[in-house]
């Protein structure tokens, strides 16, 4: 279970590591990954917490809870007065082994630093993306995460305020690209309007079972999550042929059918809806209820001529509650091309990128530097997509 926490003083509130896991005990949370702030100073005791960062969990950790200080990386480029800005977004850097305050006009540099210490790096705040390529600038999107991704610098993307389905239908673009990054939910405290720590989470299977922070960041890049909208009210217990869970592939080595079932589990009676999802579409919906000690159930089988993707989620009117990560179906080894739609997309999210950061662009300003190596990325990237649009073409999708 993971807590996304901007630290130290913010907004007026000061957050201490006894604060965190007296919450820890109330919402129940095994892991905390508290946040020291890497970027512009709106969190005034950065210099105090940075030096903090030092790759071991904070002493009062236990077996069963562990604390751990990370990083948060970010120079808004709306919101703020302070003079170094970037639209690249917010990253978030476990694992370090020390932090300090660096600033770059794109986020790669910062990536392979962090990459240095062994860091797992992920996109946060993927809720503030529009469905539509992004036309405006505001405090936060992560609009270099289609380039990140392709080049396979990062290893997940968060949500972490409560929002629309944004960060889904860019999380279900790229694993139709074939791209595998892991799906997390935090709560990004206290920027979330004040809500408790832990009321977005996320589930995380470790390998062997036993809790280490080391093994849960692994577990987060891998994908083996299931995030929460509402703390630990529900959970979905999803599998592919019996044991294949979120993060884990199904191999085929002809076309074939697999088994899917999701289990929708509750801490309390509730109603609502179940959807299993292949590649971005619903294949298998079911309005149902569940009450503790007897969770509703839907199962199906599908047949897969070429790889794909499926996943499990429970739905209200505002959206997913609950969304497991992505469970894989590869089909005589070959590589996920779902959608030539999905990739032209991101082609055309590069190319407006790019349009918009060269001389002369609206967000020309945010690269006095730093424009050449971060339009070179774009570059690599978008000729990425469109290879992945013609090979999805190639195969009817």
């Amino acid at each position: 279970m993971h807590v996304h926490l901007d630290c130290g003083v913010a907004g007026g509130l000061t957050v201490t590591p006894e604060d965190i896991f007296a919450r820890m005990q109330t919402n129940h949370l095994a892991v905390v990954g508290l946040l020291a702030d890497m970027g512009n100073a709106e969190v005034r005791d950065a210099p105090r917490d940075l030096p903090k960062i030092n790759g071991k969990d904070v002493p009062q950790s236990t077996r069963q809870q562990i604390l751990h200080w990370d990083a948060e990386w970010h120079y808004d480029p709306r919101g703020v007065t302070f003079e170094q800005k970037a639209i690249g977004g917010h990253l978030i850097l476990l694992g370090l082994r020390h932090g300090e305050k660096k600033f770059s006009e794109y986020t790669y540099p910062v990536i392979g630093w962090a990459k240095q210490q062994g860091a797992v790096v992920g996109l946060a705040h993927m809720q503030y993306l529009h469905i539509d390529i992004p036309k405006d600038l505001d405090c936060c999107s992560p609009l270099e995460y289609p380039v990140e991704t392709a080049l396979e610098s990062i290893d997940f993307l968060m949500e972490d305020v409560n929002g629309g389905e944004s960060a889904i239908q860019a999380y279900y673009r790229l694993l139709n690209c074939g791209f595998r990054p892991g799906f997390t939910a935090s709560t990004d405290f206290p920027c979330n309007r004040h809500e408790a720590p832990g009321t977005l989470l996320t589930y995380v299977r470790i390998t062997g079972g036993k809790l280490s922070y080391s093994g849960w960041i692994e577990g987060l890049a891998k994908g083996r999550t299931v995030v929460s909208r509402g703390a630990h009210d529900e959970f979905l217990d999803f599998n592919v042929n019996g044991t294949a869970q979120p993060g884990d592939e199904v191999r085929l080595k002809n076309k074939g059918t697999v088994r899917v079932s999701v289990r929708w589990l509750a801490a309390k009676p509730m109603s609502g809806r179940i959807e299993l999802v292949r590649n971005g579409v619903v294949l298998a919906s079911q309005d149902t209820k569940t009450v503790p000690g007897s969770p509703a159930l839907l199962e199906v089988s599908q047949e897969f001529a070429q790889s794909g993707w499926l996943c499990a989620r429970r739905m209200d009117a505002k959206g997913h509650r609950v969304h497991t990560g992505a469970v894989f179906v590869s089909v005589d080894g070959a590589k996920v091309r779902a959608s030539s739609t999905d990739a032209e997309f991101f082609a055309r999210f590069i190319d407006h990128l790019i349009r918009q950061t060269s001389l002369g662009g609206a967000w020309s300003d945010y690269f006095p530097h730093e424009r050449e190596p971060a339009q070179n990325r774009y570059r690599q990237a978008k000729a990425i997509y469109e290879r992945i649009a013609a090979e999805a073409k190639a195969q009817g999708n």
